[in-house]
Parts: C-alpha cells; sequence; structure tokens
C-alpha cells in the first residue's frame, strides 16, 4: 500500500511538528501489525483532545495509513490521552497510545526541538501498545 513520506506529510500539514510525526509513526507501526494492504478496509479511530497541537496527530495518521476524513474511514473521539486504534475488516485491532511523559516532554520543548526528540527515541519509549485478535 503507497503511503505518504513524512516529508510529504509534513507538506499536507503545513509544518513538521512532534505531534504529526507521532501521528505518523503510530499509523505505520498499526498499519505493519494489522497487515492491511488496502485503505478501503480499515477504520482509524484517533483519541486526543479536540485542541492543537493535539489534533496534529490526526494528520500524521492520515498520511500514514491513507485513513481519510474523505473516505470517512478516519475519526476523532474527544479524551484526555492520545491513541490510535486501527481495525480491519476482518475485526483484527490495535491500539497504539503515546505514553503521557512523552506528551509532558515534547509540551516542554520548542517544535523541532520535539520533533529530534521524537526521532531520537526507540518505539516502545514512545507508545504503548495493546493487540486485540
Amino acid at each position: 500500500m503507497k503511503r505518504l513520506t513524512l516529508e510529504e506529510a509534513a507538506v499536507f500539514h503545513g509544518h513538521l511538528g512532534p505531534f504529526l510525526t507521532l501521528g505518523y509513526i503510530a499509523g505505520l507501526e498499526a498499519l505493519s501489525i494489522i497487515k492491511a494492504n488496502s485503505p478501503f478496509k480499515i477504520e482509524a479511530i484517533v483519541r486526543c483532545p479536540s485542541r492543537r497541537p493535539y489534533t496534529c496527530f490526526i494528520d500524521g495518521v492520515q498520511c500514514a495509513t491513507s485513513c481519510t476524513m474523505g473516505k470517512g474511514n478516519i475519526k476523532m473521539v474527544e479524551d484526555r490521552g492520545l491513541s490510535l486504534e486501527l481495525r480491519d475488516a476482518e475485526g483484527k485491532s490495535v491500539v497504539i497510545k503515546v505514553r503521557d511523559h512523552v506528551i509532558e516532554k515534547i509540551m516542554s520543548m520548542d517544535m523541532s526541538e520535539g520533533v529530534k526528540w521524537v526521532n531520537s527515541r526507540k518505539f516502545n519509549e514512545l507508545f504503548i501498545v495493546e493487540q486485540h485478535a
């Protein structure tokens, strides 16, 4: 399945920021776990506060997974945390949650520092993964 690069996601979004980057990384990992081969057979549910910069995570997810508002296979649910749930047509799903300390850390940095910090971390330092059959 073809997808945008992170650089292309930054063009779509308007800039490269840490929340966009987190959404993009989470989206790629969710796709690899689900083993999705078509953007028409998956659905993304993003849970986050409905304000910037948290909603920037959504654009990262859209660019990584090809789940879009236009296709109607992504939705946002107001929540205090930051997570992605990706489901396939067979009922397989994965939830990828951003660790709370990650959000606190990047909120204390400027945008470019936050991106560098996110990109310098291992996946498991940034996220918690929950798989569901």
